[in-house]
């Protein structure tokens, strides 16, 4: 995943939405109330959009509005407009076709450009993400939504979807069944040659992640992966991670 994301995923933030929340709406509900409130939280939740799988327009129209009413007043403020910011990319994480427009406007604004050529590039990936992501046909109802939805992503079509699963993993979501999975994905797709830079990344994602379990039970694995993997950033982070969790040098 290009370095544009790579903020986001230094934030954990545990909000007022529901561990384990009795359905979709019952988190939009929460984050509803969330952007009509203190705008102090309001950067940290934008920033959990990145995984939360969410499309609802009600949530949506709200950060919207805030964009359209604050953007041209808090230019000058940094702090301030880097949560402007987050509301751009928020729009883009919703998935929803209705906010290119708003987008768009903000492409020629040098001050949110960069966030929204960032946001238009999202919209589409977010289209086909979201369902996915928030998909409780899959749920183990025994495990958290937050796991629920890491799996998910991890049982995925698209390498860069897993990349944030494996993301999610490695920045704190801990759980011997998501380590299992996550190591079936290693196995699955980091043996093979990327076809391009974004595929690479997500291949040393995987593995990243993988590392950072720190379990015994994975360190053959990661000796494969070190000593076959064709791409050298997978290989660059198997061995760090054996050197480093497993005192293994190759």
């Amino acid at each position: 995943m290009k370095l544009k994301h790579v903020w986001m995923f230094f934030v954990a933030v545990f909000l007022s939405v529901p561990a384990y929340a009795v359905s979709v709406a019952e988190e939009v509900e929460s984050y509803i109330a969330l952007f009509k409130g203190d705008v102090a939280k309001h950067s940290d939740a934008a920033d959990t959009f990145v995984w939360m799988g969410l499309s609802d327009p009600r949530l949506f129209d709200i950060i919207e509005q805030r964009l359209l009413a604050e953007h041209a007043a808090v230019r000058g403020d940094r702090n301030e407009k880097n949560r402007v910011a987050r509301y751009i990319r928020a729009l883009g994480f919703s998935g929803q076709e209705k906010y290119a427009a708003t987008i768009k406007m903000l492409v020629s604004d040098k001050v949110y450009e960069r966030y929204a050529l960032a946001a238009l590039e999202d919209l589409p990936n977010y289209r086909r993400w979201n369902p996915i992501i928030s998909n409780r046909s899959s749920f183990d109802p025994n495990k958290s939504d937050e796991m629920n939805r890491v799996m998910n992503m991890l049982r995925a079509n698209e390498l860069m979807l897993k990349e944030i699963g494996a993301k999610r993993i490695y920045f704190g979501v801990h759980d011997p069944a998501l380590f299992d999975l996550l190591a079936q994905q290693v196995q699955e797709f980091c043996f093979n040659p990327a076809s391009d830079k974004d595929i690479a990344e997500a291949q040393a994602w995987l593995v990243k992640a993988l590392g950072s379990t720190k379990q015994e039970k994975y360190k053959e694995l990661l000796i494969r992966v070190a000593k076959t993997a064709p791409e050298h950033g997978v290989v660059k982070h198997a061995k760090k991670a054996l050197e480093k969790d497993f005192n293994v040098s190759l």
